[in-house]
């Protein structure tokens, strides 16, 4: 009998995992992407654009009901948006319940030394990915 142990290890491999079908669902539609292999509170996980938009994105993932995001990865995520005239986002993936939904930073709830998201909230007020890539919806955005 086997069972897979839950290591920091392989969750940061989970969420590279899920990073890299994040950045793969970007180039079938047409955007250049790549994930920052060494994101954290250095640099935000993603980057993508179709020469019309540049999204910037910390990347999030867990099989819980909450995703918490250090205030310093949101202030990275702010500056390389900033920098490079990108719109950012919260990319939440809730494994086992729905696909991918783009939040913005204000659709977070500030706590302490973190931001935080609940699944309901993050359903009601995020984006579906096809949502996010549409012209109709980049237009909006400028």
């Amino acid at each position: 009998m086997s069972s897979r142990l839950i290591t920091i290890e392989n969750m940061k491999k989970e969420g590279i995992k899920h990073e890299q079908e994040l950045v793969k669902s970007f180039k079938e539609n047409g955007f250049v992407a790549c994930r920052f292999p060494a994101s954290g509170a250095s640099c935000p996980d993603l980057i993508a654009g179709d020469g019309d938009s540049i999204f910037v994105m910390e990347v999030k993932t867990t099989l819980n009901t909450l995703i918490k995001i250090r205030k310093k990865q949101i202030g990275t995520l702010n500056s390389f948006a900033n920098g490079l005239k990108a719109k950012s986002f919260i990319a939440i993936k809730f494994i086992n319940r729905e696909d991918w939904r783009f939040l913005k930073i204000m659709d977070l709830k500030i706590h302490g030394k973190s931001y935080s998201i609940d699944y309901n909230t993050a359903m009601l007020e995020g984006i579906e990915f096809n949502q996010l890539i549409s012209d109709e919806y980049q237009k909006r955005l400028i």
